[in-house]
């Protein structure tokens, strides 16, 4: 009998392991309120980038929120204020590996290690906080998104790893710390960015950091 197979009702049912086929074009629903910097949606019969996310309070409960957009084909920049509720179409994109080489004139410059293609991308498609740029390191490894269609592949977007290791290049001991929690004190790393770290953290150490959202996850 095929190892894959059962009986079931005097009927023998064979299971085959079938790989699916990535689908580079597909889409999910999703409410506006779930939408990141770095999303790709359908808008308007059209593909845009989600290049800003601004949130207000109306009065009564409501919020609004700004979203700046950017045509991925055109580079046509686009701002509407849409609900929270209101829902979009978002693009699942295609992720590769790449590294990072420099940036000048608004141009960061990556190169894929397996084929040695190199790439030119704005660098304000970077996702994240404003600071994230700050934290882009000379052979850091990056993950660019394409969107690809029957026409073409174009690289949309770029981010950092989850985390990095950074050096330690000043320290400002904080002041009254809590009694009940382990001490404190705020370190300056590359670009000048803050970092709260444990009081054993000397000058010069490489601490590992989190780059989504700035925290200190453990000592390189």
């Amino acid at each position: 009998m095929n190892p894959n197979s059962i009986i079931k009702g005097g009927y023998a049912y064979v299971f085959r392991s079938i790989k699916p086929k990535f689908d580079t074009f597909r889409q999910f629903r999703t409410l506006a309120r779930n939408i990141h910097k770095g999303n790709v949606i359908e808008y308007k019969n059209r593909y845009f980038l989600v290049t800003k996310i601004d949130s207000h309070w109306t009065g009564r409960g409501a919020t609004t929120t700004k979203f700046e957009f950017k045509d991925v084909l055109t580079g046509q920049r686009l701002t509407e204020r849409i609900k929270p509720n209101d829902s979009f179409e978002v693009v699942a994109l295609k992720e590769k590996p790449y590294t990072y080489l420099y940036s000048n004139d608004g141009m960061s410059h990556f190169v894929n290690t397996e084929t040695l293609d190199e790439l030119e991308l704005e660098s304000d498609k970077i996702e994240g906080s404003d600071k994230s740029f700050l934290l882009l390191e000379d052979n850091m490894k990056v993950t660019i998104s394409f969107l690809e269609t029957d026409k073409e592949s174009r690289a949309i977007s770029f981010r950092l790893p989850q985390m990095h290791p950074y050096e330690v290049l000043s320290i400002t001991p904080m002041v009254g710390h809590s009694s009940k929690g382990p001490a404190q004190k705020i370190v300056k790393i590359k670009g000048g960015i803050q970092i709260q770290v444990p009081e054993f953290i000397n000058l010069g150490n490489k601490i590992i950091i989190t780059t989504n959202d700035l925290k200190y996850f453990k000592r390189a």
